[in-house]
């Protein structure tokens, strides 16, 4: 079986990146594996065993999408793919569904985002224009695949007759580096003057994580103990609106914003608790990360929220947006030790536990959700 898969991930050109990798793997599911990137810039085109990358690239979205269509065209005559696959229900999934219309194959839709989630649309018009998309190409598609039972979920309720068509695949997670990782003596060293250290990570998006609402908390928390320390990881966009957020609120010994760490299993180490303030998330990697590194979780109501993380059992979920209760959440787990040890305990055992357990039951469960498109059709 040969895919076309159409991308709006430019780090997938990227030969070391975790993104190129992940592609790499999947492509020795298949006969073969095309991937078009919608991307800014001009890369040349690329080939390793049965991955084959070619870049939609463009200053605009008009531009990157007619190069999509164009490359997607070119590769179905020379290769003769028997799915195409979105990684979207929005830009790339228009370009994915056109071509299987002209092509006449299935097509496949993979959700990684609750696009059916209020706090979704109201983010923004894009946002909104998006979930309009996706209502459109849902219905249209083949089969669906969805990381957390949260969007199949929202799916069903919202559009009739989707159901038999959705397989839940979340993303998976190699919990045994993190659960096995030790900290890191300087890590330990730069944060020792701190009494209780929390940890968020994810993209300087603001409209998704919501990371102004943890540094809003944090103002409050401070008075309480002037010794505990936020550090948020990541990168994006909202990077310098968090910063003046921080200085604004005079919390710059109480917050930090941290680039992007490829040592994240030890560097958790360090730290008594992760918090997740999201607006909405598909799934939520970075949690299942933490919980396998020992630490507590608070987040909100969101991604895998309810179905891995479940409230006082094994992390505390908080309603969206409710800054009030996430800050009321934080400050319990600071004073009470006992009941931040048992819900690290029972978080690194869900870790453990999930399933698939591994990444060669991961690829056979994704190459299933190619094979169902074919059966469905």
């Amino acid at each position: 079986m040969k895919v076309l898969m159409i991308s709006a991930d430019p780090a997938i050109l990227l030969p070391r990146s975790d993104a190129a990798i992940r592609m790499r793997e999947y492509a020795g599911l298949f006969d073969g594996l095309h991937i078009v990137v919608l991307c800014r810039d001009l890369v040349e085109d690329q080939q390793e065993g049965n991955l084959f990358l070619y870049a939609g690239y463009g200053a605009v979205w008009p531009v990157r999408l007619f190069r999509a269509w164009m490359l997607g065209r070119s590769c179905m005559a020379r290769a003769r793919c028997a799915v195409i696959t979105a990684q979207g229900a929005d830009e790339t999934g228009i370009v994915a569904w056109l071509l299987a219309r002209r092509y006449r194959i299935p097509f496949q839709l993979q959700m990684h985002t609750d696009i059916m989630s209020p706090w979704h649309r109201r983010a923004s018009w894009k946002e909104r224009a998006r979930y309009l998309l996706a209502r459109f190409l849902i219905p249209r598609a083949a089969c669906v695949r969805v990381v957390s039972e949260r969007i199949r979920r929202a799916i069903v309720s919202s559009m009739k007759n989707q159901e038999l068509r959705i397989t839940v695949l979340p993303i998976f997670t190699d919990v045994s580096r993190f659960i096995s990782a030790a900290p890191d003596p300087k890590i330990e060293r730069r944060f020792a003057d701190y009494d209780f250290k929390i940890i968020a990570v994810g993209r300087f998006v603001d409209k998704e994580k919501n990371f102004s609402m943890l540094i809003d908390a944090m103002r409050i928390f401070v008075r309480i103990n002037p010794r505990v320390l936020l550090v948020i990881v990541g990168a994006g966009p909202d990077r310098k609106n968090y910063e003046s957020r921080v200085r604004n609120h005079g919390l710059e010994k109480s917050v930090m914003l941290e680039p992007w760490r490829n040592d994240l299993a030890s560097f958790y180490k360090s730290f008594d608790l992760f918090v997740s303030s999201s607006n909405y998330e598909g799934w939520g990697r970075a949690v299942i990360e933490a919980m396998a590194a020992g630490l507590p979780v608070v987040m909100t109501d969101t991604g895998l929220a309810g179905e891995v993380v479940k409230n006082q059992e094994n992390g505390i979920v908080v309603p969206v947006g409710d800054r009030r209760a996430l800050s009321q959440a934080m400050e319990t787990l600071s004073k009470d030790e006992k009941k931040r040890k048992r819900l690290a305990t029972a978080g690194r055992q869900t870790a453990k536990n999930l399933q698939p357990a591994t990444r060669a039951e991961y690829l056979a469960h994704y190459r299933e959700c190619f094979e169902s498109c074919l059966i469905q059709r």
